[in-house]
Order: structure tokens, then C-alpha cells, then sequence
């Protein structure tokens, strides 16, 4: 039963075998009907999508031609002869009438320098009040002459100014000076000068310092005097009154040395003018 049990088995097996090889074999075949069989074409088997094309370009329209317009020949001119006219004769122009009259020459007269003339002051002139460069009015007491037979009138008014001005310790030493400036013409216009004025009369001269001052320099000088001589005479009466009497004179000698003096000019004195440059003065054309 052994060897029957193992021979079935082996059969039961070759059949298993047997029946998987007709299965794997069918298997096979069914596979080999239902795949296509590959066939050689020019076309692929797959189309491709179709590729899109631009749209095409409107077209472009050619420039519409201007028109111009034709050009209109000029019309031919017809000239017509001017009519001949006789010469025009001129008639003959006065030689007066076609050259200007020359200007009037100028006429001028000169005042030669170092001319002198008399001169009165309008107004009072001091040291001490006045300075260099104060300008004042005078007047020529006599007619001044010059070539082309020009005259500058008496009673011509006169500039003059300042020039210097000197307070001295003595009455002497004082001084004050002018200077001119312009002299006056008939018409109301002036001519420019330059020249010296001195006074020629007689001056103003005053102290400065006041009698105050003064009698407080003699009348210390007295006390100062009179102690002194009173010591040296012993204590007299006699001592005392030559030392006083010597003190008054050294404080009036002290009061003189600090003294000044001014110097003025009063309105209406008489000055004297010399002119130191020519001056020009225009005269009217006759």
C-alpha cells in the first residue's frame, strides 16, 4: 500500500505538473493573439498637435500722394514808356542863404596877477571867535581894470575867508589874515580868485584873561609880599609894606606873562586884496 500510496502520489504530482504546463502554454498563446503586430509605417503612430501659426499682418496701406497743385505761370508785363519830361533847371541859391553866420568869437579880458585893490569888511571878524576856513563878504572900494578893456565895478562884492589865526601874549603877536576866494561881475556871476588880504587898519586888540583872574595874582602876591617883608623887616610896619608893595608887582608881572590877547577886525575896515593868479572874465559880445 506503501509503494501504491507513493506511485499515486507521483502521478498525482506528474499530472499537476502536466496540467501547469498546458495552462503556462495557453497562457502563451492567448498573449501572443491579443498583442498587436508591429507593422513598419512613415507616419508615427501618434499625431502630433497641431502647431499655431501668427495671424498674418494687416496689410500696410502705401501713402496717399499729396497733390499740389499745378503752379500758374506769371501773366507777362507789359510796360508802357515812361513820358520824357524836360530837365528841371534849378534855380540858383544865395550863397547867404547855404553858409552858416560863424558864432560870435568869444571875448574875454584878463585881471593880471599881482593886482591890488582896496576891499571894506561887511562884518566884524575876532580871533577868538573865528576859525580858519569861516568865509565872510566884502566889498572893492575902487574899480579894478584889466585887458580888453574889462572893468569889475567899485562896490563889486568880494569872498575872502579865514586864513590864520594867532592869540599872542602881547598885543603885537596877535594876528588874523584872510584870504580871497571869488570876486563878484556884473550880472550876479563870480569869478574864481585866489590871492592875500590885509588888514590895513587899525585892530581891536583885547586881553583874554579876565580882570578876576588878574586882581587875584596882584592881590596874592601882596599878601604874599607883605609876609615876607614883614618877617625880614623884624616885624615893622615899614618892612611890611615894602614886602607887600614887591609881592603886587611880581603877581602883576604874573598876571601879564599868562595874559593873551585877541585881535578883531571890526565891520568897515579897510582891507587890502592882491591877486596872485590871472583871472578871466568873459565879456558880452558887442
Amino acid at each position: 500500500m506503501l509503494l501504491l500510496v507513493a506511485a499515486c502520489r507521483d502521478r498525482a504530482a506528474e499530472d499537476a505538473a502536466a496540467a501547469d504546463s498546458a495552462l503556462a502554454r495557453d497562457l502563451t498563446l492567448a498573449t501572443t493573439v491579443a498583442s498587436a503586430t508591429p507593422e513598419l509605417r512613415d507616419t508615427p503612430d501618434s499625431a502630433r498637435p497641431p502647431i499655431e501659426e501668427p495671424p498674418p499682418a494687416p496689410p500696410v496701406k502705401p501713402p496717399t500722394p499729396r497733390r499740389v497743385p499745378p503752379r500758374e505761370q506769371p501773366r507777362p508785363v507789359t510796360r508802357t514808356p515812361e513820358p520824357t519830361l524836360p530837365p528841371v533847371v534849378e534855380a540858383p541859391v544865395p550863397v547867404a542863404a547855404t553858409i552858416p553866420e560863424p558864432a560870435p568869437a568869444r571875448r574875454v579880458g584878463v585881471i593880471a596877477s599881482g593886482t591890488s585893490v582896496g576891499l571894506s569888511l561887511d562884518s566884524r571878524v575876532c580871533s577868538n571867535a573865528n576859525r580858519p576856513g569861516d568865509k565872510m563878504i566884502a566889498h572893492t572900494t575902487q574899480a579894478i581894470t584889466g585887458t580888453n578893456g574889462v572893468v569889475i565895478p567899485a562896490g563889486s562884492p568880494v569872498v575872502i575867508e579865514v586864513a590864520t589865526v594867532v592869540q599872542g601874549r602881547s598885543a603885537d603877536s596877535s594876528t588874523i589874515t584872510f584870504r580871497v576866494k571869488s570876486i563878484g561881475a556884473e550880472g550876479g556871476g563870480t569869478h574864481a580868485a585866489t590871492g592875500d588880504v590885509l588888514a590895513t587898519g587899525t585892530l581891536e586888540k583885547t586881553r583874554v584873561a579876565t580882570q578876576s583872574s588878574d586882581k587875584g595874582k596882584v592881590l596874592g602876591g601882596a599878601i604874599l609880599g607883605a609876609v615876607i617883608g614883614r618877617v625880614a623887616g623884624g616885624g615893622s610896619a615899614k618892612g611890611t609894606i615894602i614886602g607887600a608893595a614887591a609881592g603886587a608887582a611880581a603877581g602883576a608881572a604874573a598876571a601879564a606873562a599868562s595874559a593873551r590877547y585877541e585881535t578883531c577886525v571890526p565891520a568897515g575896515a579897510p582891507l587890502r586884496m592882491t591877486i596872485d593868479a590871472p583871472v578871466e572874465v568873459e565879456l558880452s559880445p558887442s
